[in-house]
């Protein structure tokens, strides 16, 4: 029972910080990191897997694509601070069984998340795991889009997650004089939880990545549209993985 109301209060706080926009006055928008230092104890967690599921909501389908790379970068930072990176497999055949005890979590129609499933379904993830014995704590990266905004004035720059980034737009000569900037436009960041077979949580991070829409100028109004490619940015990448896996890696 404790390690549902643990699952269930991580669900709600993941909720809240999902939700978690930009500020388009530019005001401080670093993420309130959570870090147990128990975590850089490589003897009791220095064995970790990267959950192939989010913790919580389904990422929109356009990121969800993205995923298995993103999770091969964090991957990566991991092993170059010393800890051991499990295969996922781990954690999804383990996972597959809940599944099948308890039903699916995420409506396939709609990708609604039934958290009641989940928290069922992630205990018996958790104790087939302490019961195989290798995972010592479970990595969750969730890529969540979230409405940012650019400031009306000056360079038109948008701020989330501890991130900073400016407009593009393309097909016209330019921006008329009397758009309207005040309004919501999608962005992405990465929020980064920890937990342990317990499932405490031991860490919780987020970075903002990038703005997945440009201002399209063809129109007689311009409207933001939907990048063709999201996530291509080496730089954007590298610069919101660092931000939501601080401060537990340093860059």
């Amino acid at each position: 029972m404790r390690a549902l109301l643990l699952i269930l209060t991580a669900l709600c706080l993941a909720a809240c910080a999902g939700t978690t926009g930009g500020d388009a006055a530019g005001g401080g928008t670093a993420y309130q990191a959570t870090y147990d230092a128990r975590l850089a104890d490589k003897t009791q967690f220095g064995r970790v897997v990267i959950a192939p599921v989010n913790f919580g909501k389904p990422s929109r389908n356009y990121l969800a694509e993205h995923e298995a790379r993103i999770d091969r970068m964090v991957a990566k930072r991991l092993e170059a601070a010393g800890y051991e990176v499990l295969p996922s497999e781990l954690f999804e055949t383990a996972w597959k069984d809940g599944v099948r005890k308890w039903g699916e979590p995420y409506n396939p129609g709609t990708g609604r998340l039934n958290e009641t499933v989940f928290q069922y379904v992630l205990s018996e993830t958790v104790n087939a795991l302490a019961a195989e014995g290798r995972v010592q704590a479970i990595v969750f990266t969730n890529l969540e889009e979230m409405q940012v905004y650019f400031s009306p004035s000056g360079n038109h720059q948008a701020h989330f997650l501890g991130v900073s980034r400016r407009p593009s737009s393309r097909g016209g000569e330019g921006v008329p004089a009397d758009f309207d900037w005040v309004q919501g436009v999608d962005a992405v960041g990465l929020y980064v939880n920890v937990f342990d077979l317990k499932l405490q949580r031991l860490f919780n991070g987020a970075g903002g990545i990038e703005v997945t829409e440009y201002l399209n100028l063809k129109p007689s109004t311009p409207r933001w549209t939907r990048e063709k490619n999201v996530l291509d940015n080496q730089s954007f990448l590298d610069e919101g993985l660092d931000l939501a896996l601080k401060p537990w890696l340093k860059p």
